[in-house]
């Protein structure tokens, strides 16, 4: 986990200490009944459709939240908290101006903490399934999905060789790279 820091933490720009609101009026409020701060973030910056509100993350919030009820009571609370923290990851980007990149940046630097501490170890398989099928192959597979999926799974292996947690999908993997299956 300290290296994932200090790798976002060389990576993303530091936001200024001060800062100018956008000219748009009103609050971006994080809530997990809805997808709709991620319209009220585009209405301030404007990033248009390949910007990460419009471009990313409305598309696979309505998608998920489309089929969330389908997900198990773990995979629901997993997903109500991890759109929060996303949300509130943006906080910042949703009251003061900031770049449509330092706004794609941070929101993708945020996805790793977000998805872990929200317990994307414990999904299910059943879970996983529905999220990689909203997510698609190209989801996984393009430069932003490899490096956001690659550090989630190795925050996983690391909870499993830490003890903290000791079942599920995560065990089958850390087996599997061992060569136990």
């Amino acid at each position: 986990m300290r290296f994932l820091k200090t790798v976002i933490t060389a990576l993303i720009p530091l936001v200024s200490a001060t800062c100018t609101p956008w000219s748009t009026p009103g609050t971006c409020t994080a809530t997990s009944a809805s997808c709709d701060f991620y319209t009220c973030l585009e209405n301030k910056s404007s990033c248009g459709p390949t910007g990460y509100a419009f471009g990313y993350a409305l598309p696979f919030c309505n998608a998920i939240t489309a089929v969330s009820s389908t997900l198990s009571v773990n995979g629901q609370s997993w997903y109500s908290t991890t759109k929060v923290c996303l949300q509130n990851a943006l906080a910042t980007e949703a009251s003061c101006e900031t770049s449509c990149t330092d706004i794609f940046l941070n929101a993708f630097a945020s996805h790793v903490p977000c998805y872990i501490d929200s317990g994307f170890c414990t999904l299910s398989l059943a879970d996983l399934k529905i999220f990689f099928q909203i997510v698609g192959v190209s989801g996984v597979t393009s430069n932003d999905g490899l490096a956001l999926f690659g550090a989630v799974l190795q925050q996983c292996v690391a909870k499993y060789l830490n003890n903290e947690i000791n079942s599920g999908w995560t065990k089958q993997l850390v087996r599997t790279l061992n060569g136990e299956i």
